[in-house]
């Protein structure tokens, strides 16, 4: 988004930079072709007038020693070489136009809709600030499975391939995010923005709560791990705790009518099985 508010910004400049710069090199040399023949006319009125200063001596004698080349030199001076060839300058102007044009279609088409695929139902902040009102229970991954073997369920909240890799006894997985799906430009845009910053390329897994509720009662004791845990305590440099997939799908649960939703605390990676 800076580039293309940058680009729609700086393509006006520098077009009318170029224009101005024609502009101003057709002005001067129309002063210059009007002021010769005044200059001319002024010099041989002195001459006649037998002003024999030592300057206008000087430029008769260059002339006359100079001849045709003289006249060279001043048509040159009076019409310089352009930087760009017409063909050019046409193709110049018609290419920061296209970036323009590009700029601005980046800027107010796709832009609004890469960033509105970026928000999700709820921020973090606000998602914090309910559970640390509400308070929440967490428990250890050891805790976790001995109780989910009685009256409750052991929800991995992280994607297939984590899962796959490495899980709790007795688990089950239903991911709370999913690759991106590049269907359209906007998901291709945000995966390359998400790989560029080493940032997971990920997004909310459609219909998740509808899988939660289709495979766990709402009676069920649900115990909720994800990789990293997280926490809702604040530390010195942070305001909001340390966000996790786990905290957020506590929240999601309880908004849905679950009472009995547990967090597991450290998640998957501090784990050895």
């Amino acid at each position: 988004r800076l580039c293309g508010i940058m680009g729609t910004s700086l393509g006006p400049v520098v077009f009318l930079l170029l224009a101005m710069g024609a502009g101003a090199r057709s002005v001067t040399r129309t002063a210059m072709r009007a002021r010769v023949p005044v200059v001319s006319s002024r010099l041989r009125a002195t001459l006649a007038q037998g002003k024999t200063q030592q300057n206008v001596r000087n430029a008769v004698q260059v002339k006359s020693s100079m001849g045709p080349a003289y006249d060279a030199i001043v048509d040159k001076i009076i019409n310089p070489p352009s930087l760009l060839s017409p063909e050019e300058a046409d193709n110049a102007i018609r290419t920061v136009l296209g970036l323009v044009g590009v700029s601005f279609f980046a800027t107010f088409g796709v832009a609004p809709q890469f960033k509105a695929t970026l928000k999700e139902e709820q921020s973090w902040k606000d998602i914090h600030g309910i559970l640390s009102s509400e308070g929440v229970t967490s428990v250890t991954a050891k805790e976790a499975v001995s109780k989910a073997a009685g009256n409750g369920v052991l929800l991995d909240v992280r994607m297939e391939e984590k899962f796959a890799s490495k899980s709790l006894p007795g688990a089950t997985n239903i991911p709370l995010y999913r690759p991106i799906q590049l269907t359209n430009p906007v998901a291709v845009l945000r995966a390359l923005g998400f790989a560029f910053f080493g940032v997971s390329n990920s997004e909310r897994t459609p219909g998740w709560l509808q899988k939660i509720e289709e495979a766990i009662p709402k009676g069920k004791n649900v115990y909720i791990i994800c990789n990293t845990g997280g926490s809702l305590e604040n530390k010195p440099g942070t305001k909001f705790g340390f966000e996790s997939q786990s905290l957020k799908a506590v929240h999601f649960l309880r908004k849905a009518g679950y009472s009995n939703v547990f967090h597991v605390k450290e998640g998957m990676r501090e784990i050895r099985l």
